[in-house]
């Protein structure tokens, strides 16, 4: 199945996983400045929305998800571990060697993020 360049099996470029990773960094840092700014009714749905995705199915969402992207992470940290043994096996890292491992340090870093914010919710 050939996926063509830069692209993974459902014709999504890589910057399309980052930006969208992005977008859920920039919510998650509004969510949090709305918690800590003291506008009543604002604040006070954004409590409410927490607590209502703490209830019901929302664990097990929760749950799910973060599930999925520890596996990402641990995948995203396997590429880089694997490109800088490859580099080092070598003793220099192709241009395409570290344009790969910075992107996957991006997503890692990311994803870290992502879930340590999923961690204090």
């Amino acid at each position: 199945m050939n996926c063509g360049k830069g692209t993974n099996f459902r014709g999504r470029t890589h910057s399309d996983m980052i930006q969208l990773l992005f977008l859920v960094l920039f919510v998650e840092g509004a969510i949090a400045f709305l918690l800590l700014i003291k506008i009543g009714p604002l604040r006070e749905l954004v409590i409410k929305s927490l607590d209502q995705m703490k209830m019901g199915k929302g664990p097990a969402t929760v749950k799910t998800i973060a599930g999925t992207m520890s596996v990402i992470l641990f995948s995203n940290l396997m590429s880089i571990v694997k490109i800088q043994n490859k580099g080092a096996k070598l003793g220099t890292m192709s241009p395409m060697d570290q344009v790969l491992w910075r992107t996957h340090l991006l997503e890692a870093s990311l994803l870290g993020q992502f879930l340590s914010f999923f961690l204090l919710m």
